[in-house]
């Protein structure tokens, strides 16, 4: 399980590069920038961390940078993704958007590799990476290769030139443009090659499904990861419709968009932050600009006739499928669709779909609304490794702490832990005594769900509130106590077996099933990898936590089927 910051450290570290900046480090970015610069004339590997916004104040360094022709590879941790990427479009950098965990450790390499390549420096934004930020903090189970081809792929540090040597890519007479012209060569040869090394596939753009849809939805980073992510669930609804993931924002792909898009009847373009003052965000002025020059049969360019129409829209901090599906009948309405939209903006909002259960039974979508976040990533580390132990399956988290509230979306399924920013109505939302109440809570569940209240003593669904009380009615949902009784026991692991216990539970309604017992010895192995030394009272709290969530979701089945009816 890995966050953004630590998929870098180990993809640098693999590459053995020296890190400047990153987690306890107060240097200003034009001071981190530097100090790489003079390192890096030197024929030293180094990588620069820092926030987006420290990036985006230190513009000169980064055109100095830029100028020398140096391999560097600046990392901007980042929340939505496209927040100050404005400010670093025109500074001479390369500029990849990872959209979580996943890409951050892969996007690492192949910038590494392509700017020591082409000797032009790349910066990737790596979005969801900051608990502080209103998106959270994605943590995903990531599968990484072997060390030893991470080494061979960007290879040894020693090949690196010190400015002093005539061979030394700054030194070619070139003039600036020329220079730049390396750049998309060097970029999709380190795709190509990575992809052979990993098994993952990376590109500029990425196209779901390869075949022709009529309408496509187009994103960058996290929103493109999750709108490729969410493709097949909208297509199983009944949408015609494809979904293209921008990775690459400089060396910007307008050609290759053009082409993916030439015969498509209408385009939505979805942005993570909102620009008033302006015809769309980043992606969408680059794709406007693409299809004129595509149309004027521009060089370099496939020659069009018309161009699709356009919508533009604003997604916010996050999403869910429902919205997608909105966002497909808006393109699908002829001239009542909205061309210009914002779910962050209820005056400016499309009508959104009512919530439906989750398309996909073989998926895993639950909620945690807790009290702090050492104990939500306690969980998070917890449950992930047990749905992996007993299920096969793997699992992505969002953790966000706002106003003492800490909430964590968890998804888990068979094929990817991947699309962070679409997420899904939840069928289990477990939430401690004292956040049962918070608009976190209930209002999220999906139908026919099930709302656990985790207690000390298990005794506080008696207390819920007649609002709660209605949405549960509404959402025709089932409620339980769990007790977590934390009396001789760490209360941290004490939550984290339960909210285990719990998702084994969820997920166990799909194909794949296990029984109680198992339960009890994966969770207890994964305790036990956690440094508990006598894990057993806390696995018997995730039985009887399994067994209780079980019997909640069989006695809706129940319900929902009408082999009983309730008084």
């Amino acid at each position: 399980m890995l966050d953004a910051a630590s998929a870098v450290a180990l993809a640098e570290a693999a590459a053995g590069s020296h890190m400047l900046g990153g987690r306890g480090h107060s240097a200003p970015a034009d001071a981190l920038l530097t100090e790489a610069r003079e390192a890096a004339e030197r024929g030293e590997r180094v990588a620069v961390i820092a926030k987006v916004s420290a990036l985006a104040s230190a513009r000169e360094s980064m055109k100095k940078t830029a100028q020398a022709r140096l391999g560097i590879v600046a990392h901007a941790m980042a929340g939505l993704g496209s927040e100050d990427l404005a400010a670093l479009l025109d500074v001479g950098w390369g500029i990849l958007c990872a959209a979580g965990p996943e890409d951050s450790f892969d996007l690492t390499l192949i910038a590494r590799r392509a700017a020591e390549d082409s000797g032009v420096p790349f910066v990737v934004v790596h979005a969801i990476g900051q608990v502080g930020q209103g998106t959270g903090k994605v943590v995903a189970m990531v599968s990484l290769p072997v060390e030893k081809a991470c080494n061979e792929f960007v290879g040894v540090a020693s090949r690196l030139k010190p400015r002093s040597d005539p061979g030394h890519p700054s030194l070619a007479p070139v003039s600036e443009r020329s220079f730049a012209e390396r750049v998309p060569f060097a970029l999709g040869s380190a795709f190509r090659e990575y992809s052979a090394i990993s098994g993952r596939r990376h590109d500029m753009v990425d196209r779901v499904p390869l075949g022709e849809a009529p309408i496509m939805l187009v994103g960058l980073g996290p929103v493109g990861d999750a709108l490729t992510s969410a493709t097949g669930e909208l297509r199983a609804r009944g949408y015609d419709v494809g979904a293209v993931h921008v990775t690459s924002l400089r060396p910007f792909p307008g050609a290759r968009l053009v082409k993916s898009l030439t015969r498509v009847l209408a385009v939505t373009v979805l942005e993570s932050s909102d620009e008033p003052f302006s015809n769309g965000g980043v992606l969408a002025r680059e794709l406007k600009s693409a299809f004129a020059d595509a149309l004027t049969w521009a060089p370099g360019f496939p020659g069009i006739g018309s161009i699709p129409k356009l919508f533009v829209g604003v997604t916010g901090p996050w999403f869910d499928v429902d919205d997608l599906a909105a966002v497909c009948d808006n393109m699908l309405a002829d001239e009542r669709g909205k061309r210009s939209f914002s779910f962050a903006d209820t005056d400016h909002s499309i009508p959104r779909q009512a919530r439906r259960k989750d398309a996909d039974p073989g998926s895993l979508a639950v909620r945690w609304v807790l009290d702090d976040v050492a104990v939500a990533e306690a969980c998070l580390a917890v449950t992930a490794s047990s749905l992996a132990k007993a299920l096969g399956i793997r699992t992505q988290g969002i953790v966000v702490s706002r106003d003492s509230v800490v909430t964590v979306d968890v998804f888990a399924t068979r094929d990817h832990a991947r699309g962070a920013m679409a997420r899904r109505a939840p069928r289990l939302v477990l939430a401690t005594d004292q956040r049962v109440e918070s608009s976190e809570s209930a209002p999220a569940l999906g139908l026919g769900g099930v709302l656990g209240v985790v207690s000390d003593h298990g005794e506080a669904v008696s207390a819920l509130s007649d609002g709660v009380r209605a949405i549960l009615r509404e959402r025709r949902a089932r409620t339980i106590s769990l007790a977590i009784g934390t009396s001789g026991v760490d209360a941290t692991f004490a939550v984290a077996a339960t909210c285990a216990g719990s998702a084994l539970a969820a997920a166990s309604r799909g194909p794949a099933s296990v029984d109680s017992g198992v339960v009890m010895r994966v969770v207890a192995e994964v305790l036990a990898e956690h440094g508990i030394t006598d894990p057993i009272p806390l696995a018997e709290r995730a039985r009887r936590a399994f067994e209780t969530t079980v019997g909640a979701f069989d006695a809706a089945a129940r319900v929902e089927s009408g082999s009983f009816a309730v008084r």
